[in-house]
């Protein structure tokens, strides 16, 4: 039997209004888990897996082992799509089959998997999953059960296409944009990137490309309207209202207005290709 996780890390599109988040720690607490709930986000907007799934890359190097990621984002609710667990040595995982863990196994290796069982007639027609399926299900993972007692094993798991990065010849770097923070800055696939005293370099955080290293003087990141945004180490070296590019703290390329927000003045939509290049 394995111990109880240290942490059941929570991740859903449920916001905060609701009772929809308590209610599923309600399920898992009543079964008797001793575990500490960790709330990783639940404003991932409405449907948005794409973000969810980067959401989980970014807080797992910093979870304890054993931990078990509880993550509901779920647009295919009610539909054939599975409900899964997932396992690693050090961590496991329950929710939907829609390409939520597709970077969490990027981050943490191929997982094992097992599809949930289908819903108990009670919940049958039901829209909360979280609550009817992986919530009992992350309850029994937590109390110690074998993933294989969960349901039958699978190797097909939904994968979301992965996110553009290139490497450019003459010296460069494609990538696109993904989404904005809170802060209206927007955060890139260009990553992950290190300051070097001569160079800036690349360790892709996507699978199947090559590294690579740019001169680190004169580097700016080009727009889809052909601006260029120089590349700053931090936001004091722009002046206020000045747009810049910087490597964030997941080490990837963001782009942000000092003091302003760079997703109501900056010319980007999700998907535009961003370059990072050396102006000479």
């Amino acid at each position: 039997m394995r111990p109880t996780p240290a942490t059941i890390a929570c991740l859903t599109d449920f916001g905060t209004q609701d009772a929809y988040v308590g209610i599923m720690k309600g399920v898992i607490a009543r079964s008797g888990v001793d575990a500490h709930f960790l709330d990783l986000t639940h404003e991932i907007p409405p449907g948005d897996i794409r973000q969810a799934s980067f959401r989980l890359w970014q807080a797992a190097p910093y979870l304890p082992d054993d931990t078990l990621y509880l993550a509901v984002v779920d647009p295919g609710v009610g539909t054939d799509r599975r409900g899964v667990a997932l396992a690693w040595e050090r961590a496991r995982a329950v929710g939907p089959d829609n390409g939520l863990f597709t970077l969490l196994q990027e981050r943490l290796g191929p997982a094992r998997a097992v599809e949930l069982p289908s819903p108990t007639t009670r919940a049958l027609h039901s829209t909360f999953h979280g609550r009817d399926v992986f919530a009992p299900a992350a309850a029994a993972l937590a109390q110690g059960a074998a993933l294989s007692e969960l349901g039958p094993e699978i190797d097909d798991l939904v994968r979301l296409p992965p996110e553009r990065l290139e490497i450019l010849n003459p010296p460069g770097i494609r990538g696109e944009a993904l989404f904005t923070d809170r802060f209206g800055n927007w955060v890139t696939s260009i990553g992950v990137l290190e300051f070097q005293p001569e160079h800036l370099v690349l360790s892709p955080w996507v699978r199947g490309v090559k590294g690579t290293k740019l001169p680190a003087a004169n580097l700016a990141a080009i727009l889809p309207d052909g601006r260029a945004v120089p590349l700053r180490r931090t936001f004091g070296e722009a002046a206020p209202g000045e747009a810049l590019a910087y490597i964030g703290s997941d080490g990837l390329l963001e782009l942000a207005i000092n003091q302003g927000r760079a997703a109501d003045l900056l010319p980007i939509t999700p998907g535009a290709p961003i370059l990072l290049v050396s102006r000479g």
